[in-house]
């Protein structure tokens, strides 16, 4: 097991080994198959890049690491929000992979949001949003409209405004505080609270692109066969996504005594009950595949037989393109042709276990939490 616990409270630097740690990544790394944390499952593309395990730690439990987030200099941060705790993970043994975790921040409420910013971490959970920086924590905002429905989750910094998102007070049932289902925007010090965007449901996740604020979303239970209503939304000021009175691409009206025509509508649709709970933009150059591409966590569907989800995809924000990056085919042959469905279900992918969250360092190697207390890498 990759993993090393350290029970103190320790001041962890958020630029502890940049320069080493990109020296490496210009000399080269081994071939994949001589790492000895190199993984032949989920599958991804042959050639794409190197897929390897960083931490597995079951006894963490199934939502050990639900929200990450990279330093510059590539320590690696992550939330266990039933814990109320934050961990740093650094580099101990030299392969430049994190593997050493020390508790930076406890006694927080569901902290399920990350975000790296001016050299401080920003945290989002529960009723509060919170700032760990040179090994202090300030409480920001203490009075995030939560509990009830769905949990705190994503946060992002732009241009000196910090945004983070509400989940809706019920899976079906509109909302008394038009900060409930919300995108919301802070100074940077928690004040001039703004709501940005309403109507939504679980937006569990923002990322800032080319100057373009993104949340995921995902539909109501009980939509199962209707197609397409999950959904990676594009920003803007005073939009209201429909929930709970339009679902889908058409907005089709749910409930009386709304406009569902006023309603904004999805930039790109993914499956029913898919469920994006991670989301990130790629940049780095290290995969160029993924370059300039959102790369959304999709959590999966629950008590389906038809199992969608559990996946990572690649989004392209210009076209809306969707393709499967984890697991994918890797290669063309017919013993090998099989849909992400498939995939799943013969243990070449995700499955049982689902995929939580998405994060990019500088250099571009992209991590994946997934339940059960694992952490993976994509890197050269």
């Amino acid at each position: 097991m990759r993993l090393h616990f350290i029970s103190v409270l320790l001041i962890v630097a958020l630029l502890p080994c940049a320069s080493q740690n990109r020296a490496f990544a210009r000399g080269g790394l081994p071939p994949c198959g001589e790492r000895a944390t190199s993984l032949s499952e989920p599958w991804i593309q042959i050639g794409l890049a190197c897929l390897e395990q960083v931490i597995n730690d079951p006894s963490a439990g199934t939502l050990a690491f639900t929200a990450l987030a990279v330093a510059p200099a590539g320590t690696l941060y992550a939330a266990r929000p039933l814990a109320g705790e934050v961990y740093a993970l650094t580099d101990s043994d030299g392969d430049f992979l994190p593997d050493k975790a020390q508790l930076i921040a406890d006694g927080l409420t569901l902290p399920n949001g990350l975000t790296v910013d001016g050299g401080a971490l920003y945290i989002a959970g529960g009723s509060h949003v919170y700032r760990w920086q040179d090994g202090a924590l300030t409480t920001l905002v203490s009075d995030l409209p939560s509990g009830g429905g769905f949990w705190t989750g994503g946060i992002a910094i732009d241009d000196g405004r910090l945004y983070v998102t509400t989940g809706a007070p019920c899976d079906f049932c509109a909302a008394d505080d038009s900060a409930r289902g919300a995108v919301l925007s802070y100074a940077l010090d928690g004040s001039d609270r703004q709501v940005v965007a309403t109507g939504l449901r679980q937006p569990v996740n923002l990322a800032l692109m080319d100057g373009e604020l993104w949340v995921t979303d995902s539909a109501r239970e009980g939509l199962f066969d209707t197609p397409d209503l999950d959904e990676l939304d594009r920003v803007e000021v005073g939009a209201n996504f429909g929930f709970p009175y339009c679902v889908g691409v058409a907005n089709t009206p749910d409930m009386a005594g709304f406009d569902c025509a006023n309603a904004a509508a999805p930039a790109v649709a993914l499956p029913t009950a898919s469920t994006p709970t991670g989301l990130a933009v790629y940049r780095g150059g290290a995969i160029p595949l993924l370059e300039g591409k959102l790369i959304v966590a999709l959590n999966g569907s629950y008590n389906q037989l038809d199992l969608r989800g559990f996946a990572i995809v690649t989004v392209d924000p210009l076209t809306g393109t969707v393709a499967p990056l984890i697991p994918a085919r890797p290669e063309n042959t017919p013993n090998t042709d099989f849909s992400v469905q498939e995939m799943n279900y013969r243990g070449s992918g995700f499955y049982p276990q689902r995929p939580l969250d998405v994060a990019v360092s500088d250099e571009g190697w992209l991590y994946v939490s997934i339940t059960d207390g694992r952490i993976l890498a994509l890197r050269p």
